[in-house]
């Protein structure tokens, strides 16, 4: 799941700030922060040869918070073209975070050159060098050693606008199941798979959230999956991945260099453009 801001509870508690329940709430906050004289947010885009995929996860986050589900649904596959005004509106959504050098811990001019298992660890340090830290649920993975999820460390639903009224949207990715050769075996594994109790055992693991109706949530194996697991539970809208369903030409290409390029400052419409010729190009 990709709808989530990390912070340091400890760190809220000590300033006095509260979990933002809408964006508004959360772009609040982090005027408020900056006016306390702190930094707001880390944001890193690095990630070796596949630099600047955080940001497409912003955008797709975004476009659902600015947009209606068919819209990101035909943006996904091009029926509506990547240099929409809608599409162009998104990105400018995350660069009102990540292009502002108050915002951002060590400057926007740091965000697509700092590694993304690396931009969460200002949280950590004393005193923070940022407070908030917009990621997946993976990203537990590259804290300190030690770091304990709910007491160093936890999670807030990366909100909607208020304004909108678009419900409660949540990103993700996730795995499929599919039979490759049919045989009674593998029919009864499909079955075996639609029933609780097989999430049940999974949920009982590390890494895994599922949602499955009709799961007893007291099964994950810890408190932060389950909180996890209310999340994507509570969604109005879940969509995948939107770059993971592009073509790799440009979900897994002009889309994450174009991010890149916003982040250094590129005009979005430009990148958009860029995008969306790239795409053309493919067909």
């Amino acid at each position: 799941m990709k709808s989530l801001v990390w912070y340091s509870p400890e760190n809220f508690e000590d300033a006095g700030y509260e979990i933002p329940k809408t964006m508004e709430d959360l772009k609040a906050l982090t005027d408020q922060i900056v006016a306390d004289g702190a930094t707001p947010w880390c944001i890193g885009l690095g990630s070796g040869g596949a630099t600047g995929w955080p940001a497409t996860d912003w955008v797709e986050d975004m476009m659902l918070r600015t947009q209606t589900p068919d819209v990101y649904d035909k943006w996904v596959t091009n029926e509506i073209k990547f240099d929409d005004p809608r599409v162009v509106a998104a990105i400018e959504e995350f660069g009102a975070f990540a292009r502002n050098d108050k915002y951002v811990a060590g400057g926007a001019g740091t965000v697509a050159s700092t590694d993304f298992r690396d931009s969460p660890k200002g949280l950590f340090s004393s005193p923070p060098q940022c407070y908030l830290h917009r990621q997946a649920s993976f990203i537990p993975a590259f804290f300190p050693e030690g770091t304990s999820i709910g007491e160093d460390a936890d999670f807030f639903y990366f909100p909607a606008y208020a304004s909108k009224d678009l419900g409660s949207p949540v990103l993700g990715a996730g795995t499929l199941f599919a039979i490759t050769k049919d045989s009674p075996g593998a029919r009864a594994l499909i079955e075996f798979l639609k029933s609780p109790i097989a999430h049940e055992v999974w949920m009982a693991q590390q890494g895994f959230l599922t949602p499955h109706k009709g799961v007893n949530t007291d099964l994950y194996a810890t408190d932060s999956l389950r909180e996890m697991g209310k999340i994507l539970l509570g969604a109005t809208t879940f969509r995948f991945d939107g770059s993971d369903l592009m073509p790799g030409g440009v979900g897994a290409g002009s889309f994450w260099t174009g991010m890149v390029d916003y982040a250094g400052g590129k005009p979005a419409a430009d990148v958009a453009k860029e995008i969306q010729a790239s795409w053309d190009a493919l067909k």
